[in-house]
C-alpha cells in the first residue's frame, strides 16, 4: 500500500464529514484512511461508521480512551500499512488531488515532502496562504525546512521515519509538532516541496491556536526545551544553532509573544520568555534570520518590553 492517512478525531461531529468526504474523493487509488476515535463523546464515531459502510475497504476506525492529539497519532502508527504516512486534523479538509501529487513527489526520491496551507476562517475573515517552505536563503534544505511551518499535517513522510527511527509525538502538551518536525528535518536532506495550496486549515473559536487565557500557554517553554535536548542528543545542536535560536525567537519573542500579549498571564509569560532567552541565547537579537522579517516585526523584536507593551497593543490588534 502506498499511503496511510491518519485522522485523529475528538468531538468534531460538525466537521468530520467534510474531512472524510475530501479524503474518499482522492484521485490516489492505493491508500487507507485510519480514523482514531480518541474517546469522542459526540456523534463523530457514528458518522465515521456510516462512511465505513460506504467505503469498507478504504476507511478503518480505531477506538481508544481519550489521550489527546499526540496519543491518537502515535496509537495509529502501529496500524499503518502504507509505505508513506500523512496526518490530517479532523476539522480540516483537502483538495482531491493532494495525496496523489504528494505521493508522486515523494517518489522522486525524498523522505519528506511539504506543501502549502490555506488558513480559512469560520467568522468570515479573508483566507490567506502560508507557504510550506520558506523562501529565505539557507545553507541547506534542512535548515530551510526548519525555518518553515512545523505542522505535522502539511507533509507526507516515509513511514520508516516513525516505525524504524522511532519518532513519536510528545503526550499531554500543546505545540506537539515542533519537537518532532525539527529533528526529522535535521536528520535528512531529502526534503521535497509541492508548491500548491491544497490543504484547508480551519480557524475556529476554541481551537488551541485561538486560546489566550489558558495556563497551557506555558507549555511552549517545555516544548522548546525538548527541541534543545533532542538536537543535543542527536549531536546536531551546534550545526543548527542559528535555526534553533530563530525557532525560539519566533515562538517566544515574536508570534508567540503576540499571543502572550492578549493573555491575562502576560507578565508571567513575558518573564519566562526573558529568562529562557537569556539562559540559552543571550545574543538572540543578532540572529542572522531576523533580517528576513518585515520592518514592523523587526521593530517589535528590537523594542518590545513590559514597559513598551502599551505602545504595541494597537499594533498587535
Amino acid at each position: 500500500m502506498k499511503l496511510s492517512i491518519v485522522v485523529p478525531m475528538y468531538n468534531v461531529e460538525n466537521y468530520i464529514q467534510q474531512c472524510l468526504d475530501s479524503l474518499v474523493a482522492q484521485t490516489l487509488t492505493d491508500f487507507e484512511i485510519l480514523v482514531v476515535d480518541d474517546g469522542s463523546t459526540d456523534n463523530g464515531p457514528m458518522i465515521v461508521d456510516q462512511m465505513i459502510e460506504k467505503h469498507p475497504h478504504l476507511i478503518k476506525q480505531l477506538h481508544k480512551k481519550n489521550g489527546g492529539l499526540s496519543d491518537a497519532r502515535n496509537y495509529a502508527i502501529d496500524y499503518v500499512k502504507g509505505e508513506y504516512i500523512a496526518f490530517l486534523d479532523s476539522d480540516d479538509y483537502v483538495e482531491h488531488s493532494l495525496y496523489d501529487k504528494l505521493v508522486n513527489k515523494i517518489e522522486e526520491g525524498f523522505d519528506v515532502v511539504v506543501t502549502n496551507i490555506e488558513y480559512f476562517y469560520e467568522n468570515g475573515n479573508p483566507s490567506w496562504i502560508m507557504n510550506g517552505l520558506t523562501s529565505w536563503k539557507c545553507d541547506t534544505i534542512s535548515k530551510q525546512a526548519i525555518l518553515s511551518p512545523m505542522f505535522a499535517w502539511n507533509k507526507i513522510y516515509k513511514t520508516s521515519i516513525f516505525k524504524e527511527k522511532g519518532f513519536r509525538y510528545p503526550l499531554n502538551t500543546w505545540y506537539e509538532d515542533i519537537p518532532v518536525t525539527t529533528p526529522i528535518f535535521a536528520t535528512t536532506d531529502k526534503i521535497g516541496y509541492l508548491n500548491e495550496t491544497l490543504i484547508h486549515y480551519r480557524q475556529r473559536e476554541g481551537s488551541i491556536m485561538s486560546v489566550t487565557k489558558s495556563e497551557r500557554l506555558k507549555e511552549i517553554f517545555d516544548i522548546m526545551q525538548m527541541v534543545r535536548e533532542e538536537m543535543k542528543k542527536l549531536n546536531l545542536y551546534e550545526e543548527y544553532r542559528d535555526e534553533i535560536e530563530y525557532l525560539h525567537i519566533e515562538h517566544l519573542r515574536l508570534y508567540g509573544m503576540f499571543r502572550f500579549i492578549r493573555s491575562p498571564l502576560f507578565s508571567e509569560l513575558y518573564d519566562m520568555s526573558e529568562y529562557c532567552m537569556k539562559e540559552n541565547f543571550p545574543n538572540w537579537k543578532k540572529n542572522k534570520y531576523i533580517k528576513n522579517l518585515g520592518s514592523k516585526n523587526k521593530m517589535f523584536l528590537r523594542c518590545f518590553s513590559k514597559e513598551t507593551k502599551g505602545l504595541f497593543d494597537l499594533f498587535i490588534k
